[in-house]
């Protein structure tokens, strides 16, 4: 028998009832936390919000977000795209090719065909060399800050491993970013399904970044406990923890 992927981290019923019940998600203009570097994307059970970090004072965040197909995935980036396009000091790039989730192109720099992801990931990949670069030339090292001249600039790429194989160019560029998003205050974000590896540089990057499971749709057993949205969330160097994303704005 499958053991369902919440093994023993399930909370209780009450605690799952408000999971179910938890109010729609609140006004983007206020998810966004300039002091912690972080934005709201839902709640734990107990309540308090679950935030996913973009920055700390080492530099931008990279994210992996997994899940499948009616998982909550397309809300959740609806929330953070919404949060950063309210926020001056984030900037939301987007390479999804197809436009499977970003039919309305929400984000101001989207990318949905090969040619015009390459000329993103280069336009990327020249800004977060300058950056970092320019950094290495200070006199001192105080603390990544995003700032209305500088804002941090997140990355966000669907379908990670196969975008790689459309285009040697585009590996090649991410290659380079990873190497430089740190300091360069690019937050890098793969958006894939469970079980998709990426190699070399760029999955190292991820690998030491925040970290968001959604679980719905796993088929696995205690699936009836499972409502979109519902998942782990890790950030780095913490614990998975059990939250639930926003639902889906009324009328959305």
């Amino acid at each position: 028998m499958h053991t369902h992927p919440f093994a023993g981290a399930l909370p209780a019923d009450d605690q799952l009832a408000a999971l179910r019940s938890m109010p729609g998600r609140p006004s983007a203009e206020t998810l966004f936390d300039a002091a912690a570097g972080t934005v709201a994307v839902g709640r734990h059970p107990q309540g308090e919000e679950a935030v996913l970090e973009l920055y700390s004072p080492e530099g931008a965040t990279p994210a992996t977000i997994t899940g499948r197909p009616g998982s909550g995935i397309g809300t959740l980036l609806g929330t953070l795209w919404d949060a950063e396009e309210a926020a001056a000091l984030v900037e939301p790039w987007v390479v999804d090719l197809g436009g499977a989730h970003t039919p309305h192109c929400l984000p101001k720099r989207c990318a949905d065909t090969v040619e015009r992801a390459v000329e993103l990931l280069t336009e990327a990949r020249e800004l977060v060399f300058a950056r970092a670069h320019d950094g290495l030339r200070q006199p001192f090292y105080a603390g990544y800050r995003p700032t209305d001249g500088q804002p941090l600039v997140t990355l966000t790429l669907i379908g990670l491993a196969g975008l790689i194989k459309q285009d040697q160019r585009i590996g090649r560029e991410l290659e380079v970013i990873a190497r430089w998003a740190r300091r360069g205050g690019l937050s890098l974000r793969s958006v894939a399904r469970p079980g998709t590896s990426v190699p070399g540089p760029l999955g190292r990057t991820l690998a030491g970044g925040s970290r968001i499971q959604l679980l719905a749709g796993t088929g696995s057993s205690g699936q009836d406990q499972v409502l979109p949205g519902m998942g782990l969330l890790t950030l780095p160097f913490g614990e998975p923890v059990v939250f639930r994303a926003w639902p889906p704005m009324p009328g959305a």
